[in-house]
């Protein structure tokens, strides 16, 4: 009788835990989409991902080709070692479970006859500047000063601005106080105009190429950006050895480890709208889910402009999709090489010895990268290698309607890609076993985003200092979005935050707690 009394009250517990519990649908299993999951479910919300695709990470994926692995994406894990979002990282179960490779430089610049390494060693940098151009002195000191000085980054917040309190804006005025002076001299200046500014032409190509470089441009880079670059691409930050695959499943497994639920092959095509508060989603093939919350962590323009026909926007999100530039999809030649390049630069840029037309643009650098600091990337004694081309996503759009123009395209890259390769590494050629070419389509097809971008807005000193990303709509409730059009240039890094800080605004509307652990859960 005892243990049946017991029972009832263990049952009405449940039940009523079961009638409490506030429901979550997420669109999108990419970074984002994984970062918000985990944390609705350690705030106690039940939650379920809709991903299109079969698998996890979104932009962060890889895949095998004879013994190697092609990874696309997160060649570093920002605030992996130590920095700002290293807490984040924490939580999300990443830090604990993956091996981090910390490299000893950022990359080799290659010009033939003037070389720099971009080392973490400050003194090394500086001395091979100098000795390239002393006339160039007082630039380049100003150059090592800031990206070895204070990190910008360690100014930055887990928590939305909208939340801070005036404690937490106390807290990190000491991370900000040894920036303020970069914000007075430098809130309207490039790189690109201060690398014009070098009087020795190689370095006016070295030091835009640290931020700008061949394969992965960034047109107006603001030059506050590079406050504390070294120690935060370097030193503060490790590549994942595993790749991106490695870490977009491991927040996947806890995901679901603590009660979350994925479902694949599942095309989110609209949102069912009650009163302007959305109440569920609908799939391609008409089914529909209902939740109190959906967080879109997909494709903002999809979102907005697809579905919602431009109805939920306010002035600061037409300018972002009207004035901001998306970041330039990339074209990948990977290539599975009988070589050891472990003595070699992870990263170099060095000039062609042909400068040739490459996916419709004139390449007068190319970026070479190589994966033999992690032995999981490639059988023993061979390596990963590859070289990035970025390119114009209507170039390849027009070219996919034509199969043939289109593999013919991928070849004549893969084959001049090769050819100067071989030039610098003699055998090189006769040594690839292996070879993938995923252009912006590639890119399209896996994740949907709008003109192929793997990356956003690029940041300028215009949307730099635009605020929080983007997490609701106006005019619309029980929306909330995250990812990369949330705001300028998010990467990884703050993809996984802006989903964090939109199960904050979800905590703190439902006014709970907000917790960053499954110890409640557990309990």
């Amino acid at each position: 009788m005892v243990k049946s009394s017991l029972r009832t009250i263990q049952l009405q517990v449940i039940y009523k835990k079961l009638l409490m519990e506030k429901s979550v649908i997420i669109v999108g299993a990419g970074m984002a989409g994984l970062s918000a999951g985990c944390y609705a479910r350690m705030n106690g919300f039940k939650t379920t991902i809709f991903e299109l695709h079969t698998s996890p990470g979104g932009l962060c994926t890889a895949w095998k080709r004879k013994g190697y692995t092609f990874d696309i994406s997160m060649h570093l894990v920002t605030g992996s070692i130590k920095g700002a979002h290293h807490t984040m990282w924490k939580e999300l179960g990443i830090i604990d479970s993956i091996r981090f490779h910390v490299h000893d430089h950022y990359a080799m610049i290659d010009g033939g006859d003037k070389k720099l390494l971009y080392s973490a060693d400050r003194k090394k940098v500086q001395d091979q500047m100098m000795e390239i151009s002393p006339s160039d002195e007082k630039r380049i000191r100003k150059f090592i000063k800031m990206i070895f000085g204070p990190d910008i980054l360690d100014a930055a917040s887990l928590k939305p601005a909208e939340l801070s309190s005036f404690t937490d804006k106390l807290k990190v005025i000491p991370k900000i106080l040894p920036l303020v002076k970069y914000f007075f001299t430098e809130s309207n200046n490039t790189l690109q105009d201060f690398a014009t500014g070098f009087s020795d032409s190689f370095l006016k190509d070295a030091v835009r190429f640290i931020a700008d470089g061949p394969g992965w441009p960034m047109p107006q880079y603001p030059m506050i950006a590079l406050a504390g670059f070294i120690n935060s691409t370097v030193i503060k930050s490790g590549v994942p050895l595993g790749g991106s695959q490695s870490v977009a499943y491991k927040i996947a497994d806890l995901f679901k480890k603590n009660g979350g639920e994925v479902k694949f092959k599942s095309y989110v095509t609209d949102l069912i709208i009650i009163d302007d508060k959305v109440k569920g989603i609908r799939l391609k093939d008409g089914s529909e889910y209902f939740a109190d919350y959906i967080i879109w962590a997909g494709d903002g323009h999809t979102l907005l402009f697809d579905i919602l026909k431009g109805k939920y926007i306010d002035k600061r999100i037409k300018k972002m999709y009207e004035a901001w530039t998306p970041v330039k999809p990339v074209v990948h030649v990977m290539m599975g090489v009988n070589r050891d390049f472990s003595d070699e630069p992870h990263r170099t840029i060095f000039r062609p010895s042909l400068v040739d037309t490459v996916a419709g643009e004139k390449r007068e650098w190319l970026c070479m990268l190589h994966h033999s600091f992690d032995s999981s990337m490639a059988p023993e004694g061979k390596s990963v290698v590859e070289v990035w081309y970025d390119s114009d996503f209507e170039y390849w759009e027009k070219l996919s309607g034509d199969k043939e123009k289109y593999k013919t395209e991928k070849q004549k890259i893969a084959d001049y890609t090769i050819s100067e390769l071989e030039i610098r590494y003699p055998g090189f050629k006769n040594q690839v076993e292996v070879i993938d070419v995923p252009t912006p389509m590639t890119y399209k097809r896996y994740t949907d985003n709008w003109k192929g971008s793997p990356d956003g807005w690029y940041l300028t000193n215009e949307n730099l200092t635009q605020g929080d990303p983007v997490h609701r709509l106006p005019g619309l409730d029980n929306l909330f979005t995250a990812g990369q059009w949330t705001g300028p240039y998010t990467g990884t890094v703050i993809a996984a935050l802006s989903g964090r800080q939109a199960i904050e605004l979800i905590s703190k509307s439902e006014k709970k707690e907000f917790i960053t652990n499954y110890n409640r859960l557990i309990e």
